[in-house]
């Protein structure tokens, strides 16, 4: 049976009062620009009336996408088109009251967590991985309140080991980088981190920001803070993509410097690098030592021909 789509789901009903739904934004495709989670409220037949997740996709606003939406969107210019095609493990949920995003796998891509009703089936709860594959990069940036000392925290239990604060985000940071695309143009983005923290919003404690296809480093990473300190802000260069950034501030308002930590991610693709270089180095070294032999070949030839010659001049 055709469902007959409603419209979109403002509030959560099942709390009292109702708690607003914010429109969820998340880079799903790491293209750099802002993807759209919504609840869409449709006809669900037998069912009543259904609340499905939604999955909208920035696209650039081409003629294909006139003519398929119906609206006259300028060039140049980018338009929200509802993704179709292989999310059939969101179209069939029909009881759900609330969508956010998180990396629940850690492998460099936004997945999906939907909170249920259990009224289709007994489950609360729903995560969706996100296996599309995109040939472009991503970057992880936390930065925490600057509790703890250079980023280490010692438990009010002498014996309990030392810890990193990782859990501890800082509401308020700011971060805007400069990358270079394949085609060699610049662009830069602005990124907030936790903008919202009530109603609900399940927000990832990290910001999460894909940054398109690109054959080079992170040009600049500018990470700014509301700390009232004459030390509020770091600039970045060089930052390594697919990688986590922790930026750790001086503690209490202090003047002193900023720590930043880096952890790479490793891929599916370093152990065939690391092959691939090895097997270059080896065959490197086996021309430089055949080029060494003819040389010191050489060499004693060159030799021996002066000995002769000293020879001859002898007799």
């Amino acid at each position: 049976m055709e469902t007959e789509r409603l419209g979109l789901l403002l509030f959560d009903t099942t709390y009292k009062p109702p708690l607003p739904l914010p429109l969820k934004i998340g880079d799903a495709d790491l293209d750099g620009f802002p993807d759209l989670l919504l609840l869409v409220a449709h006809n669900g037949g037998l069912f009543g009336i259904a609340t499905t997740p939604w999955l909208l996709q920035s696209v650039p606003c081409t003629g294909r996408i006139r003519k398929a939406s119906g609206s006259n969107c300028p060039q140049n210019r980018r338009f929200y088109e509802p993704v179709t095609r292989h999310v059939e493990p969101l179209q069939e949920i029909t009881d759900a009251r609330g969508a956010a995003w998180l990396d629940i796998d850690e492998d460099g891509t936004l997945d999906i967590l939907v909170q249920r009703t259990g009224s289709q089936v007994n489950q609360k709860v729903t995560f969706i991985q996100n296996n599309f594959f995109h040939d472009a990069f991503f970057l992880k940036a936390i930065v925490l309140n600057g509790a703890c000392s250079n980023g280490i925290c010692t438990p009010v239990n002498r014996n309990e080991p030392k810890y990193h604060p990782f859990g501890v985000s800082y509401s308020g940071a700011t971060y805007k980088y400069t990358v270079l695309d394949t085609s060699g143009r610049r662009s830069a983005a602005q990124v907030p981190q936790l903008p919202q923290t009530g109603y609900h919003s399940l927000q990832t404690p990290y910001s999460f920001f894909g940054l398109g296809r690109t054959n080079n480093y992170i040009e600049n990473l500018f990470v700014g803070s509301t700390k009232h300190s004459p030390k509020h802000f770091i600039n970045m260069e060089g930052v390594i993509p697919n990688s986590k950034v922790v930026i750790i501030p001086s503690p209490n308002n202090e003047d002193g410097s900023w720590k930043r930590e880096l952890y790479l991610r490793p891929g599916d693709w370093i152990p065939w690098v690391m092959l691939t270089t090895a097997i270059a180095t080896v065959i490197l070294g086996i021309i430089v030592f055949v080029l060494h032999l003819n040389e010191k070949r050489e060499d004693e030839m060159e030799r021996r021909r002066a000995l002769h010659h000293i020879n001859f001049d002898a007799l």
